[in-house]
Formats: C-alpha cells, sequence, structure tokens
C-alpha cells in the first residue's frame, strides 16, 4: 500500500510539523509506504495560469503537474496536513489542488454534473486552527472548513474521506496536544489496507 502526504505549512517547528512526523511514523509501523509532497520546501508554483487552462483544453498538462498525478494515482491513501487560514487552506495548498485534481484526471463532467475519477482511494484530511472548537461551531465555521475540502473537492472526486481538526493549538496545554498526537495515531490505524497487503 502506498500513500501520498501533502503538508502545507511553512516553517520547521510548526504542531502541523508534529502531525507530520506523527503521521510518518504511523506509516511506517503499519509498514504503508509514503512520499510527502512539502509544498513549500518544493517551493510548489501554485498559480493555475493561462497556459494550465490551454495544456487541460488540450487533454495535456506541464511535466511537474504530470510527475503530482502519477503520485496522486499510486497512492491508496492520501493525507492532507495544513493550517486553517481565512477559514480554508493556505493558498499553495489550494493551488495544488487547482493544478494537480484536474478535469479528465481527477474527474469528468457528465450529464448530471461531475463525477470523480480517483475511486477506491482513502483520505485522511488533518487541520490545524487558533480558534476553539466551541467558537468554530457557533459561528458555524467548522462546517465551512470541511465542506470545503471534504465534500467540495475530495468526495466529489471519489475519495471515502476522514477529515480530523485540531482546534484552539496555540492555546491548549503540552498534555492537550500530545492527546492530538495520540489521535492522529488512531487515524492512521483505521486505514484499510487492500487484502494480501
Amino acid at each position: 500500500m502506498k500513500a501520498c502526504i501533502v503538508f502545507a505549512q511553512e516553517g520547521t517547528e510548526s504542531f502541523c510539523h508534529g502531525i507530520l512526523s506523527r503521521v510518518t511514523q504511523a506509516l511506517d509501523k503499519q509498514q504503508i509506504t509514503y512520499e510527502v509532497r512539502n509544498l513549500y520546501q518544493m517551493n510548489f508554483q501554485p498559480v493555475f495560469n493561462a497556459e494550465d487552462m490551454q495544456r487541460i483544453e488540450q487533454g495535456t498538462v506541464s511535466a511537474d503537474i504530470a510527475s503530482e498525478q502519477t503520485i496522486i494515482t499510486d497512492a491508496d491513501l492520501l493525507v492532507m496536513i495544513y493550517p486553517v487560514w481565512w477559514w480554508s487552506a493556505p493558498a499553495i495548498l489550494k493551488g495544488y489542488i487547482d493544478r494537480v485534481f484536474t478535469n479528465g484526471f481527477a474527474f469528468r463532467y457528465e450529464a448530471d454534473g461531475p463525477v470523480g475519477l480517483l475511486t477506491n482511494k482513502q483520505a485522511i484530511v488533518i487541520t490545524t486552527t487558533r480558534e476553539s472548537a466551541e467558537t468554530m461551531s457557533a459561528t458555524g465555521l467548522d462546517s465551512v472548513v470541511s465542506k470545503q475540502i471534504v465534500d467540495g473537492t475530495l468526495q466529489m472526486i471519489g475519495y471515502d474521506v476522514t477529515y480530523q481538526n485540531f482546534a484552539a493549538v496555540p492555546y491548549v496545554d503540552d498534555a492537550a496536544r500530545e492527546d492530538m498526537l495520540t489521535e492522529v495515531d488512531r487515524l492512521v490505524s483505521t486505514v484499510r489496507q487492500p487484502v494480501g497487503v
């Protein structure tokens, strides 16, 4: 079984980096091979430009996007890790989604709307917020965040998605953050491996 981890947090020492470390350890424990796509370290170019659109209309993509699509195709599991900014994903991740999960690769349009092409795959999405779970629930912003990435993106293109947000990360104590990392272990442990793996 293979996993692709798409990571979108700048720097080296954030809590998201701690989550990434815990995810890779958990995958190693389950003997699941993985490739980390650290978008900031890669200096990924996130702008979906006119050339990208022209290529898609011609049924092709640039070499860098073809490489990412191969990694996505080969992976049974997609893991996305990122902080929530402005109630959405960081721009670099939004651009990755725009440029990589293209029409004809991740989905196609039929008479009743888009149909996902990345089926029989699992995804785990882990986000972090400064706001508390109570504040997000009271304002409805918790559903805004999850609907964008789960319903509006990954489920639409075929993934079976598990979503987890860790709230108020800067304001909780070390014990609470360790509990969050333990939950990361549990999430990864729930991955269904193909028969014979």
